[in-house]
């Protein structure tokens, strides 16, 4: 997959700038901005249609927004960055806080609220 892996690229697609519009149920990891977490960001965004609601920017780092539930795949985010993906290990070291609960497993991440 050829996609620009920038900051620019993607708060130009996901940002979200009226959070006043946000739902209480939100989930989802922050991550410390670089081009690998720029992946998780397309990743997360082709994976979860229905419940991502894109991405907040904190300066030096960006939430990524869900409705109730996002899964990281990573299949996914290897065809995205284009080479294999230590998995778990990779994306908690870029994440340093997240919203919901979490599963970690050797083929996915998923955030999650139990209502």
């Amino acid at each position: 997959m050829s996609l620009e892996l920038t900051l620019e690229s993607i708060l130009d697609k996901y940002q979200i700038t009226d959070l006043s519009k946000l739902s209480q149920n939100i989930v989802g990891p922050v991550l410390t901005k670089d081009e690998f977490s720029y992946g998780v960001v397309e990743a997360i965004a082709g994976d979860n249609p229905n419940t991502f609601k894109g991405v907040i920017d904190r300066g030096s780092y960006i939430r990524i927004v869900g409705e109730r539930e996002l899964v990281l795949n990573k299949s996914t985010l290897e065809e995205v960055l284009g080479r294999e993906v230590r998995f778990p290990g990779e994306v908690e070291v870029r994440m340093s806080a997240f919203a919901g609960k979490i599963i970690v497993r050797g083929d996915y991440l998923k955030w999650y609220l139990e209502l």
